[in-house]
């Protein structure tokens, strides 16, 4: 049974059942974690935008023997708007939205990403050249090495208390979903995280 504590606006997550590439639970509290950053009212003067929180995040607690390292390969599903991140690095030149590393220099705009505490390290996951009133679909997978014992905060933070609506029916780039994940078009913003599989080093 999946146990969750919801305090002061933080979820913790524990106690997923483990899957095919992750048959020990090291990494349970991933597996098919959604983060949906909804929307909590209306902001008129941009019509394509919405109120939100401006800061939410679900924590997860790595299993394993202490002292391992484990590798944990996800894949990542999004909706996000663009933000833009300063000296980070692109470990996949496929996928530059993905940064290791480096401070977020738009910080108007929502920043989409991982915080492991053990190796200490933030993966950023919706940096782009500009920011926009766009919203941008994405699926990929990373590995992030995370220890036993490790604290992993998926967090989303924003500047302003306003964020691009992905719910505005009038826009090419709105009205998406994550196929499997939301059946119909979601407000504002959202992310999925699967556990492919967890190796060990």
């Amino acid at each position: 049974m999946a146990l969750v504590a919801i305090v002061a606006g933080l979820v913790t997550v524990s106690g997923r059942s483990a899957q095919a590439g992750d048959p020990n639970g090291v990494a349970a509290g991933l597996n098919q974690l959604f983060l949906h950053d909804a929307c909590t009212g209306e902001y008129p003067p941009q019509p394509d935008t919405c109120i939100h929180k401006q800061l939410l995040e679900k924590v997860v607690t790595i299993g394993g023997k202490a002292g391992v390292v484990h590798d944990v390969r996800l894949r990542i599903r999004g909706l996000f708007e663009p933000t833009t991140i300063r000296d980070g690095e692109t470990p996949d030149e496929a996928h530059p939205y993905y940064q290791v590393g480096g401070t977020v220099r738009a910080r108007d705009w929502s920043s989409w990403h991982i915080e492991v505490s053990n190796p200490k390290q933030t993966y950023w996951l919706n940096h782009y050249p500009r920011v926009g009133h766009i919203i941008y679909r994405e699926d990929f997978e990373a590995t992030i090495p995370m220890a036993a014992g490790a604290t992993v905060t998926v967090r989303v933070v924003d500047g302003n208390d306003r964020q691009i609506d992905n719910a505005e029916p009038d826009k090419a780039d709105r009205m998406q979903i994550i196929e499997g994940v939301t059946n119909t078009p979601l407000d504002g913003q959202m992310l999925r995280l699967d556990v492919v599989r967890v190796t060990t080093r």
